[in-house]
């Protein structure tokens, strides 16, 4: 005997197909959703630990933060050069992509979205993120006011992505050392002062007066740089003139740079003084401009070791 389904009971079943569709789509969605989070990351010291770090000096300034199980967040200022932010991550980023900068709030503040408030380019590598100024500004801002500081990079693999959070626990008195490292920061760096050049004009051997500053700085820079053991003063001439005359005037052109350098506080057994005539010009002598350049006495620092300045 055949026994025909029932209109109600076939639309009750075509409900329960669809119900069933809906949850295995929400099933998988919720385990995609779960899978996702996996592959994501967030570090960040708890409220215990947090802790800054302060390295002052006439040439660098440098606040930093240990972020546990991931490395630390910088920020630095060389003298002569802008400032800026990294992050050192212990182990080595894979993938070059975009990262994100947010402004976050802590746990025990009332809840705000995160705030977008800048992005960058990720680096291969040990250092993937670095932000200058204003970013950089902006981020000590932030903590200052107490809140968080949160990079978004890419991660140790494909598709996995890391969320560092820069915590502003304990921020207040090591920012308050930075800054008062800051205003004694020397205005400038070893890069800038290693070589100068001062100018004569014909047949003449005395230094003039606009030369003293940057003169000055080179003393300055002696005293704050223990890595820096000598000065080197070069005289040379143009071609004009015969052989020995020229060894004289190049001769008398470096004696009297180091003469200038002694009277404003370098130690005479810093200078290494040398002169070479017309041998060594850095422009064809075919013009009065170029014989201009080749009458000149260049003054070298001469740097034994290195002396970190990040």
């Amino acid at each position: 005997m055949t026994h025909s389904k029932s209109p109600w009971s076939v639309c009750l079943a075509s409900r329960r197909g669809r119900f069933a569709r809906y949850f295995s789509a929400l099933a998988m969605l919720s385990s995609y959703v779960l899978t996702q989070s996996a592959l994501a990351h967030v570090y960040r010291a708890d409220v215990d630990e947090a802790r800054w770090q302060v390295e002052s000096s006439p040439l660098a300034c440098r606040l930093s933060q240990p972020i546990p199980a991931y490395g630390k967040g910088v920020f630095a200022q060389p003298a002569g050069e802008t400032q800026r932010f990294w992050l050192d991550s212990n182990k080595r980023v894979l993938i070059s992509a975009e990262a994100q900068f947010y402004q976050a709030t802590p746990e025990w503040h009332d809840q705000l979205p995160l705030q977008l408030v800048g992005s960058g380019s990720t680096t291969v590598g040990h250092r993937p993120v670095l932000a200058l100024d204003p970013i950089a500004a902006q981020f000590l801002d932030m903590l200052e006011a107490g809140l968080f500081v949160q990079i978004d990079h890419p991660g140790w693999y494909t598709k996995h992505r890391v969320s560092i959070q820069v915590s502003s626990v304990n921020f207040t008195q090591a920012y308050i050392e930075y800054q008062r490292c800051l205003s004694g920061l020397y205005s400038h760096n070893f890069d800038q002062l290693e070589r100068s050049t001062i100018l004569f004009d014909t047949d003449k051997s005395n230094v003039r007066g606009k030369y003293d500053a940057r003169l000055k700085l080179l003393e300055g820079y002696l005293k704050i740089d223990p890595t820096v053991k000598k000065i080197i003063v070069d005289g040379h001439t143009d071609e004009v003139g015969g052989d020995g005359y020229n060894w004289e005037l190049s001769k008398n052109r470096a004696e009297a740079v180091a003469k200038r350098l002694k009277s404003l506080g370098v130690p005479e057994d810093q200078l290494e003084v040398r002169y070479h005539g017309e041998r060594f010009p850095v422009a064809r002598n075919t013009s009065a401009a170029k014989r201009q350049r080749n009458r000149r006495t260049t003054v070298r620092l001469e740097r034994v070791g290195v002396l970190i300045e990040e």
